[in-house]
């Protein structure tokens, strides 16, 4: 069976970072993903922590507020490019293997309008630039869906590809925003030979066709929305990497009144038992 994760998060529970990594080994899961943390002292203790407990530190999610400037003129595309070289950096120095970016925002988050980002030739040499920087350092950026009209994506992968990039890019399959943000692309036909990673999680889909938006990225455990999660395990089986079911969740922003009941050790051992039935789906 495949290996499962979820994002280190406490999920409004009072627990320290010990008590949490302690709680995910119980509960069965092999690895963890978190936000990039510029701090090295607080990444090097999460990782003792997660030498000491049996768990692998799967991937950091590269700051994703202000992607759309990369795809810009100016200082501010040059600035998080700068950024995106120091969340490599982190990576290797503490060897997570890899990277997790945006193409693109949904609207709530982008910074350039309501279609969100353009793909542009200097965002195009900006990326490419961190995946030579990446691989110079054993890392991959995994490039998330978040597509929209613009699918910029799918312009990134195919351009970072005819560069002969591989060493350092990847793809990396959200669940949850391939249901609530609009895409008729097949995952596995377009992006499936660069899998590396997962993020799982449950919606109830668009709440307005006419209103593209974050909100309807509600992250609940996956089988408590409305994803058919059949379709995904047999997307997920066609593409050739047996990538970790890897959960992103919320217990705070779930729009579940039952969620606020959940202890600490019930909501994880839920998540887990919910990444293993996905994760048999696959087989």
């Amino acid at each position: 069976m495949r290996k499962i994760g979820i994002n280190f998060s406490k999920q409004g529970f009072e627990l320290t970072d010990e008590a949490l990594m302690a709680l995910l080994r119980d509960t069965g899961f092999d690895s963890f993903f978190c936000g990039w943390n510029p701090d090295d002292h607080a990444t090097g203790a999460l990782c003792d922590l997660a030498a000491k407990y049996g768990l692998v530190y799967e991937s950091v999610h590269a700051p994703f507020r202000g992607i759309s400037h990369i795809w810009e003129e100016g200082e501010r595309g040059e600035a998080y490019t700068e950024e995106l070289k120091r969340v490599a950096d982190s990576c290797h120095r503490f060897g997570i293997g890899y990277m997790t970016v945006h193409a693109a925002n949904a609207p709530r988050f982008n910074n350039n309008g309501p279609h969100g980002s353009k793909f542009s030739q200097i965002g195009e040499e900006r990326f490419a630039l961190v995946a030579e920087y990446a691989a110079k350092r054993g890392v991959k950026i995994a490039i998330e869906n978040v597509e929209f009209p613009n699918r910029e994506m799918l312009s990134l992968v195919r351009a970072l590809a005819a560069r002969g990039l591989e060493a350092g890019f990847a793809t990396l399959f959200d669940v949850g925003h391939w249901y609530c943000y609009p895409c008729d692309m097949d995952f596995a036909a377009r992006f499936g030979q660069y899998l590396i990673g997962t993020h799982v999680h449950d919606n109830f889909g668009i709440s307005d066709p006419h209103t593209i938006t974050w909100d309807d990225d509600s992250h609940v455990l996956p089988f408590d929305g409305t994803i058919d999660y059949r379709q995904v395990g047999e997307t997920l089986k066609k593409c050739p990497y047996p990538a970790s079911i890897t959960l992103e969740v919320s217990r705070v922003r779930s729009p579940l009144p039952w969620y606020a009941d959940y202890t600490p050790e019930r909501f994880f051992a839920t998540a887990a038992e919910r990444a293993r039935h996905l994760a048999r789906l696959t087989e």
